[in-house]
């Protein structure tokens, strides 16, 4: 599968999936204008707790977010990657009620992107990965979700 061919599809999805939330809404002109009421948390829902992700290839992962939902620790528990572990930094936007795209970088540069989906307790799951040959390549994933604790 081709990167140049699966990003679009990816995006795709990710619009559908806010249109299909009817959330996608216009941003105003103005952000000071809009009104508090309709200012959403800066704190995800997910933050503070612990999942367990099973992948469709047979990784599973075990995620631990921050309070502040900022932060992600994980670690491989089975599957290709197993054993492996780390730290990092996430960038985190709510597109929908229980909605959220989730974004990081590992040292590795390797990518991750993440829609997960607390209503359903699924997750779409997109990674980006150097190639030996000094490539990337992308693979696209889906998994349960299941929450295992609160921090």
């Amino acid at each position: 599968m081709r990167i140049r061919h699966t990003v679009p599809a990816v995006a795709a999805a990710a619009l559908i999936a806010l249109g299909a939330a009817g959330t996608a809404q216009a941003a105003p002109a103005d952000p000071a204008a809009v009104p508090a009421a309709s200012v959403r948390s800066t704190t995800p829902a997910f933050a503070g707790h612990t999942y367990v992700l099973t992948l469709d290839n047979g990784a599973v992962l075990r995620n631990s977010y921050s309070a502040d939902g900022k932060t992600l620790d994980w670690t491989a528990l089975a599957g290709p990657m197993e054993g492996r572990s780390g730290q990092e930094k996430l960038t985190v936007r709510e597109v929908g009620e229980g909605l959220y795209f989730v974004n990081w970088v590992e040292a590795s540069g390797m990518t991750v992107s993440h829609v997960m989906d607390l209503r359903t307790k699924t997750v779409s799951i997109y990674w980006t990965y150097g190639t030996p040959d000094g490539g990337r390549a992308g693979e696209l994933h889906t998994a349960k979700l299941e929450r295992v604790s609160a921090q």
